[in-house]
């Protein structure tokens, strides 16, 4: 029906009341013939210029956002048959659109959510999860949202799957699972290889502690002291980069001379530097803040890798100065160099340059990664320079300089002297227990050992000690177990007690502190770190820099 609705000026006000009347209830049939659906189209004549509408190109745009929702979209009389649907829903319901109007909803509603659904569609109005049973498929949820229409007579209703959102939370888990997993696991690497490391550098403690002065037996020494000491570094990196990395390591910042530390390093890479490397170390005194360990760690990282890439014939340059309120650290050699390919990704983790066969050149990939974030978490910037490969790399860094601090101590204090003392040690390693026990003996203890918590805790009954030493992982009554125990028949009696573990998560340090232990070490044993233990006076006895390690 195509229905004129061009409108004509009132001409002279001369219409008589009836003409009046007239064109009122035809204009109240044209609302209610629009309200009715009768008319398809309206003209109307504006300025000598007829403008068609369309009830079709009116709803268009409205009809097609409805059928491009990633929601199924319904109208729902009240009798709960469906009026429309978009495609949307037809697809979520497994069901061609035809046959879906004129249905009811509540078909596609599971049987025990039907009530609750009723109950929501006479309300008119809110949400509601429930699952919808579709033929031939599993049930799936949805979030169904009800809305009053304009007709008194229908409702609106918008249906979400959540199904996308669920797997979304799903991958999350699974993301979080994986990683505590990781971490789990780079832990109990940790304790795996911390434990032969712990037998061998107790073993070169023993070695150490004879008066044997064959030259033969010195380099042996040398040899595996070097080696466990390189082995125990990997380790620590391996297991701290991704703390260190993830922002999660813990710092314990302290005016530091950055010279000193310096000088250090380079000392104690000395054997692994060769007789035929020529190094070059020059310092200017500059102090930072900054933690001991770590920055320790950022230039160990550093000279391995000018080590490791510099042939025996080669050069290394170590530089400290100030600029201004900055200490710079130069590393330059004249080794392999960095191709301009890798150049932009060197301090990216597990990025490697080109390995031969016999990987002689080792590395992990980690220890560039971990020096660059050590180094922006002091709030400083490291960057690598090359002129391509075979023309040697340097390293800058540079970290915030702080003013000199007085180091003068006063007068000299008397070192603590180490009294006798009678020790329980309990660890299920033979090798690690048979070289601990030689070494404590050596320095003037009476121990006794065992294998396991119920034979240590025998022993604690009949020998009453000073000092256990207690492996954690021991089988059986584990060595928190056995702690707890200890403290319980003690009874307040003082005993200093010591957990000896691979693990050195903050969460062990504080499980162990939670057992009783008074002391957290972890392997391997560091040798001050164990003489401190048996000082007379109690305010040297303390814990060293090793039991901070974040694994």
């Amino acid at each position: 029906m195509l229905r004129d609705a061009a409108m004509t000026g009132h001409q002279g006000g001369d219409d008589d009341l009836e003409s009046l009347r007239a064109r009122l209830t035809e204009a109240e049939e044209l609302l209610r013939a629009i309200q009715l659906g009768d008319i398809d189209a309206l003209i109307v004549r504006i300025d000598n210029s007829d403008q068609v509408y369309t009830r079709s190109t009116t709803d268009e745009p409205y009809r097609d956002l409805v059928e491009q929702m990633q929601e199924g979209a319904v109208v729902l009389a009240v009798t709960g048959d469906i009026l429309y649907c978009n495609a949307r829903f037809a697809s979520l319901v497994g069901a061609p659109l035809e046959s879906v109007i004129g249905t009811r909803f509540d078909r596609f509603v599971r049987t025990a959510d039907r009530d609750e659904f009723q109950t929501l569609v006479n309300a008119r109005s809110g949400r509601y999860r429930c699952q919808l049973a579709v033929q031939g498929a599993d049930a799936f949820e949805v979030l169904i949202s009800i809305t009053k229409g304009k007709e008194a007579d229908r409702m609106h209703l918008v249906v979400t799957d959540l199904r996308e959102l669920h797997e979304a939370y799903n991958t999350r888990d699974r993301a979080e699972s994986a990683n505590r997993m990781k971490d789990e696991f780079l832990a109990m690497l940790a304790h795996e290889l911390r434990n032969p490391l712990g037998a061998i550098s107790t073993a070169v403690l023993v070695l150490e502690s004879t008066t044997s002065s064959g030259e033969s037996e010195t380099c042996a020494r040398d040899v595996i002291s070097r080696q466990v000491s390189h082995l125990s570094t990997l380790v620590d990196s391996l297991i701290d980069v991704e703390h260190v990395v993830s922002g999660k390591a813990r710092f314990h910042r302290r005016p530091l001379d950055l010279s000193q530390a310096v000088r250090r390093v380079v000392s104690g890479a000395m054997g692994a530097i060769g007789p035929n490397r020529h190094v070059e170390v020059s310092t200017d005194p500059v102090w930072i803040d900054g933690d001991e360990i770590r920055i320790g760690q950022v230039l160990t990282s550093l000279l391995a890798n000018a080590i490791g890439n510099t042939p025996t014939d080669g050069q290394i340059r170590v530089a400290l100065r100030s600029e201004g309120d900055v200490a710079v650290l130069t590393l330059l050699d004249t080794g392999a160099g960095i191709s301009a390919e890798l150049l932009p990704t060197i301090f990216d983790i597990f990025v490697q340059g080109g390995r031969s066969l016999d990987r002689a050149k080792g590395g992990l990939g980690i220890g560039l990664a971990l020096a660059r974030r050590l180094v922006e978490l002091h709030g400083g910037t490291v960057v690598a320079s090359s002129d391509g490969e075979g023309h040697g790399s340097s390293f800058i860094v540079r970290l915030p300089q702080i003013a000199a601090t007085d180091t003068f101590a006063g007068p000299s204090t008397p070192s603590p002297r180490t009294g006798s003392r009678r020790v329980l040690l309990i660890e299920d390693n033979s090798d690690a227990r048979e070289m601990l026990r030689q070494l404590l003996e050596i320095a003037g203890h009476e121990v006794c050992t065992a294998a396991n918590g119920a034979s240590g805790l025998e022993l604690l009954k009949a020998e009453c000690p000073d000092v256990a030493l207690i492996d954690i992982g021991l089988p059986g009554l584990d060595g928190y177990q056995v702690g707890r125990r200890i403290r319980e028949y003690l009874n307040g009696r003082p005993m200093l007690m010591v957990a000896l573990t691979g693990y050195g998560r903050p969460a062990d340090h504080r499980k162990s502190a939670e057992a009783g232990f008074d002391r957290h070490i972890v392997k391997p044993i560091d040798p001050d770190e164990l003489r401190h233990l048996f000082v007379d006076d109690p305010e040297h006895v303390g814990v060293s820099s090793r039991s901070e390690r974040s694994y």
